[in-house]
């Protein structure tokens, strides 16, 4: 029998040797099929070449393309590359390759499926990573019309990831096991690939990597394949060689159950975790991606723990799995997101990760290697504690975490990491203004580029260090230390009276990136001050005008944020720290343009981060993509979970405004939803052990907010936000709907109305009516792959100075170009700088034609209320 090794046309033909008679003993070889169940939130469609395709467990990977080739990964383990399938048929001269006829994919949390369609044969490919096992497991369901064998091809690794390593790998066939044993010469390291159906493989030099891809053929009984599964395994550890056959074994006998339990472990996930259901579907379901990615990043190493990994992607030649390591500031940023969704537990396993790993001075680890417990890592390395950013932002997720989860004996039992870690960053405080200092070993926002260059201070790092000064000072008088409790305090009063006057520049308009070791500051407009937005610690008054400067087209693409405006020399729309979008930085603007009630500036970015899950990889996230067209960059990991988190953390710190305050047993909740989202559900907000579900509906001049609890009651502080110009307010609140006083301020961007309720009750109604009153809904771009950036961006919207029936609409677009912005009103509207290019009861639709010229520019729209 002959195949060509890369299982491809052309290739060199290689004598199969080693084969395996059909009765020879082995493993049990019956894999029954069972029903692959539909999934509320798969993606289906066309394959696309290069397009990456992650199927990923706790404690193993697949990291692969659409077309079916992969490299297969169990930790702390590269197994193998250029695993693929081709197919041999009768009469056709050369193998048909798997890639070439691969024609559909669908992706599910617990299962993905390539489906492979030729003349003779359609071959479903499931694969399967099961949620704590160390393997892998291919089903393949076959139908055909004429005999076929499928060969399966890979290339050996067997190497530990970047940048450990070992020498002394071999491989050999095991007919007993009918599959290949990768070792090397301590068999302290081991992988099995293979099938029970295999009839035939290739035979290698001994104690050698072979330079041919490692091959083994299975001949289809097609009367068994009408009622049973094709089953590949594929198992691997830093174990005993007979313990990982028995994983390789457990893999085959306990297919089916291995599937239900990931499909339990999804279903739980989906459905008591926070979810929306909004009037934008592919919202609604790129969350529920955001949470199974998220998820997907807490990782079991056999020699280091359980941790959260920052993302995945394929290795290429190397070993290193896109950012499949142990990241402290991508950990604590996407604890924020997994925080407000309520994946606690992983969380929590993140949290106690970083805190093992805590050097002698206090200072939280960077990055952690998958190999780190082989090589000097935290020694001889330089990248453990790279970054000073870290240590803060683990004490901020730290104390967000407990605010969600009022999960007290955590917070004790990591208390002195805490402190430790309080007491590191007042070493890196050495000018007495109050803000931490970036330096050699203590990175901030950026790692590369001209953009760093004299460094004293940046903003995002003291961004970070004045919200871990408060989340000090909350744990620490929580804990009864009120003199700890002092000091942060005074320190956080102290740093923020220097965020808010040294880093502002008044003749521009907008916050510095940094102060320079001269005792300048770098004037340029990056993203950067958006942390500090999101976290609320700016000046009103100068976060909106630097808030305003961060919507232009400067800063904000169609498809999200650059780091860095198009306006300074230093631009580069391929640079990693002077011009690329980030998803994550996106997350950070949009969170901020919330804070500070701007929410036609923000929901722009949730959508674009939204429809990142289906243009890219199918229900991931990329790392960044370029800055001048809508792509990711070729050296962007594909999975990247900070970019994910940054979906779910806008939306419900953001638009939902949710707020849990679990040891003080209260919440806040402030909705920002779009005026045109008549109804919104909120399911599973969880503040310590009660869950709340929210459902508001909207009208023209009315809202209802719904709020039934589960668990014990808590005080549930609710913050809405009515049109401009709304007048003659009513409300109330109660179970039912009894009279209730709110507080109202009426500001020229809206007018608030804040109440406050104890949900002694299961089900609480609170209920608003005005007249009057003009919203905007928030204008979002279709994306399409490759293209520019000319969106139209709101800058501002309020009512026109003191007057009750005048309102200012601002925006920027490209010139000789028409945008459509529809407003919430019953008003009969008069228009000055735009046409009405429709009116109903509920809604007037502006034409607007931007002035002639060349590029971006702004423009100003003049409302009133007709008579």
């Amino acid at each position: 029998m002959t195949a060509s090794p890369g299982g491809g046309a052309g290739g060199t033909l290689l004598l199969l040797l080693a084969t395996t008679t059909a009765t020879a003993q082995g493993p049990a070889t019956a894999v029954p099929k069972f029903e692959i169940d539909p999934s509320p939130i798969a993606l289906h469609g066309d394959v696309r070449p290069h397009q990456y395709l992650g199927v990923v467990g706790r404690a193993a990977a697949w990291l692969g393309t659409e077309t079916g080739q992969a490299e297969l990964w169990v930790h702390p383990m590269k197994l193998a590359a250029d695993f693929g399938l081709s197919f041999v048929i009768p009469d056709y001269l050369e193998p048909v390759r798997g890639a070439d006829v691969a024609r559909t994919v669908t992706v599910r949390p617990e299962l993905t499926t390539i489906t492979y369609s030729h003349a003779t044969f359609t071959v479903r490919q499931h694969i399967l990573s099961p949620l704590d096992e160390r393997g892998l497991l291919v089903l393949l369901d076959v139908e055909t019309l004429r005999p076929l064998e499928i060969v399966t091809s890979f290339r050996m690794v067997l190497q530990d990831a970047w940048p450990g390593g070992f020498g002394g790998q071999y491989v050999f066939w095991d007919a007993a096991e009918r599959a290949f044993v990768l070792s090397e010469s301590t068999r302290r390291r081991s992988a099995l690939i293979g099938s029970p159906w295999a009839t035939a493989a290739s035979e290698h030099p001994a104690h050698a990597l072979p330079d041919a891809p490692t091959t083994f053929v299975i001949r289809v009984d097609t009367a068994r394949a009408r009622t049973e599964f094709v089953p590949i395994a594929i198992a691997g550890g830093v174990a005993p060689r007979d313990t990982v056959v028995s994983r390789y074994r457990r893999l085959l006998t306990n297919a089916e159950a291995l599937y239900r339990e990931r499909q339990a472990h999804v279903s739980a996930l989906l459905n008591e975790t926070t979810s929306l259901d909004t009037p934008d579907d592919e919202l609604d379901v790129a969350l529920e991606w955001a949470k199974v990615n998220l998820d997907e990043a807490l990782t079991c190493n056999p020699e280091l723990g359980c941790g959260l990994v920052a993302g995945w992607g394929p290795s290429g030649a190397g070993e290193r799995p896109g950012f499949g390591w142990y990241f402290g500031g991508d950990a604590a940023i996407n604890s924020f997101a997994m925080d407000a969704a309520g994946l606690w537990d992983q969380v929590a396993q993140g949290l106690r990760f970083l805190a093992r790993y805590q050097r002698d001075d206090g200072k939280i680890p960077h990055e952690i290697s998958q190999a780190a417990a082989s090589i000097p890592w935290f020694t001889e390395f330089p990248y453990a504690y790279y970054h000073a950013d870290t240590t803060p932002y683990w004490l901020v997720a730290l104390w967000r975490y407990w605010r969600a989860s009022g999960d007290t004996p955590l917070l004790e039992e990591l208390w002195p990491a805490a402190e430790r870690a309080y007491r590191w960053c007042l070493t890196r405080e050495t000018d007495g203004d109050g803000v931490i200092e970036n330096g050699p070993g203590n990175l901030g926002a950026i790692e590369v580029g001209a953009l760093g260059e004299g460094i004293h201070q940046d903003i995002y790092l003291a961004a970070v260090w004045l919200e871990a000064l408060e989340a000090m000072t909350q744990m620490a008088r929580a804990r009864g230390q009120a003199d700890l409790a002092r000091e942060t305090a005074a320190l956080r009063e102290r740093a923020s009276a220097t965020l808010n006057a040294s880093y502002w520049r008044e003749p521009d308009g907008h916050h510095a990136f940094g102060i320079l070791t001269s005792g300048a500051t770098n004037d340029n407009l990056t993203v950067w001050p958006a942390t500090a937005a999101a976290f609320g610690l700016l000046d009103s008054t100068r976060a909106d005008r630097t808030l305003t400067k961060l919507a232009t087209d400067s800063i904000t693409a169609d498809w999200g944020a650059r780091i860095l405006s198009t306006g300074s020399s230093l631009y580069d729309p391929m640079h990693y720290n002077n011009g690329a979008v980030w998803p994550f930085v996106t997350g950070f603007v949009s969170w901020g343009q919330y804070r500070y009630r701007r929410p036609w500036s923000g929901f722009g970015l949730i959508d674009a981060l939204a429809q990142l899950t289906f243009d890219w990889a199918r229900g991931r996230h990329p790392e960044l993509l370029s800055g001048r067209f809508y792509r990711p960059l070729d050296t962007a990991v594909p999975q990247q979970f900070f970019a994910t988190s940054m979906l779910l953390s806008p939306v419900v710190m953001g638009l939902v405004g949710w707020e849990p305050d679990a040891p003080r047993g209260r919440a806040r909740l402030a909705p920002q939803l779009p005026p045109h989202w008549d109804r919104t559900v909120i399911r599973n907000l969880q503040v310590g052990a009660t869950v709340l579900d929210v459902e508001i509906t909207q009208a023209d001049t009315a809202r209802t907010v719904t709020v039934r609890r589960r668990g014990p009651p808590v005080v549930l502080e609710l913050v809405e936000t009515l049109p401009p110009g709304a007048q003659a307010i009513g409300q109330s609140a109660g179970p039912t709907e009894d009279a209730g006083a709110g507080r109202l301020i009426d500001s020229p961007r809206e007018v608030r109305l804040t109440r406050t309720e104890e949900l002694a009750d299961t089900v609480t109604t609170f209920a608003a009516t005005w007249s009057g009153g003009v919203a905007v809904v928030p204008p979002v771009t279709t994306l399409v792959p490759g293209q520019t950036s000319a969106g139209l961006r709101i800058l501002e919207f309020a009512r026109d100075g003191t007057l009750n029936g005048a309102w200012r609409l601002t925006v920027e677009g490209e010139t000789d170009r028409t945008y459509t912005v529809r407003l919430r009103t019953p008003l009969v509207l008069h228009v000055e700088g735009a046409r009405i290019a429709g009116r109903d009861s509920s809604f007037t639709t502006l034409g607007i034609a931007m002035p002639t010229g060349n590029g971006r520019v702004v423009h100003t729209v003049h409302l009133s209320s007709e008579p």
